[in-house]
């Protein structure tokens, strides 16, 4: 399912990563990871963290949790989650460098994607980061659309049948590559492998 596509020219020393359906299994349309029994990494999610943290690449996790907004669960909830979650990758050496939420209902804030402002909170966290060396992993529009603000390369991942959906909805965006999963992506689009 996989597009033909070269691994990119330079590899970016960034990656900003959507979470449900990128980094964990996404609950059902309307329904939201409220607690961490819920919370199930995705196939080759942890490995394809390690890969990237192995190679030297910045993750941030920018995630939207409009179930805060909607009283689904607290943002206390979701620090647990987040939490956990980054314990959970440590025992990999896969931990992600930061993991920024946007709680907020649609139209109420900017740093709800596809707005920029959890980008910005990233680069006022971490200096360091490049968004010229930065790309962005998704599996919607509204990451794509993000991504193509910054002026970042995309990855879009999911089954091929949503993917072709949403590509079909916003035929003007830039779109690097799409894949599987975000260990697809990282080892085909970004050309990181485990060390022989």
């Amino acid at each position: 399912m996989n597009e033909p596509f070269s691994p990119m020219p330079l590899r970016p020393t960034t990656v900003f990563l959507d979470r449900d359906g990128v980094i964990n299994r996404k609950m059902p349309a309307g329904a939201y990871v409220e607690r961490w029994e819920q919370f199930e990494f995705l196939p080759g999610a942890i490995e394809a963290l390690s890969l990237l943290r192995g190679a030297a690449i910045r993750t941030v996790v920018v995630t939207n949790q409009r179930g805060v907004a909607l009283g689904r669960m607290a943002i206390a909830d979701v620090d647990d989650i987040h939490g956990r979650m980054q314990t959970a990758l440590a025992a990999s050496a896969a931990q992600c460098d930061a993991v920024l939420v946007c709680p907020h209902d649609e139209g109420s804030c900017g740093c709800r994607k596809p707005g920029l402002g959890l980008f910005v909170q990233a680069q006022a966290l971490i200096p360091e980061i490049d968004l010229d060396r930065a790309a962005v992993v998704g599996d919607s529009a509204t990451d794509l659309i993000a991504a193509n603000r910054l002026g970042c390369p995309s990855f879009l991942v999911g089954d091929e049948h949503a993917l072709v959906k949403i590509l079909v909805g916003h035929p003007d965006l830039s779109v690097a590559g799409r894949a599987p999963s975000l260990l697809s992506v990282v080892t085909d689009c970004l050309g990181l492998r485990e060390p022989t």
